[in-house]
């Protein structure tokens, strides 16, 4: 399973770094294609992947900011963070 995963990223690489460069220009320039991936591996696509080459490209590019704050709002939730001192909120800027 971990070597089919990694053939998704190898595959969809091009549209990660689209969408990573597309929130660039939305201001914020800190979200990396790794971040993207992760999102995508386990959250949007937790439970099943697309079949589909161009189903799996569909659901990289209508996937939006809000999302992907949406992902990171539920990890912030999962795992357990001492204090708000632990926290760079420089990412999110």
């Amino acid at each position: 399973m971990a070597e089919e995963s990694k053939d998704f990223y190898e595959e969809l690489l091009p549209w990660f770094e689209l969408k990573v460069s597309e929130f660039s220009v939305e201001g914020y320039p800190n979200i990396e294609v790794r971040d993207i991936y992760l999102c995508f591996k386990n959250f949007v696509w937790k439970h099943t992947v697309p079949e589909h080459y161009y189903q799996r490209v569909f659901d990289i590019v209508r996937f939006n900011v809000n999302q992907y704050f949406d992902f990171k709002s539920l990890e912030a939730q999962v795992y357990q963070v001492s204090s708000l001192d632990d926290i760079n909120f420089d990412e999110f800027l």
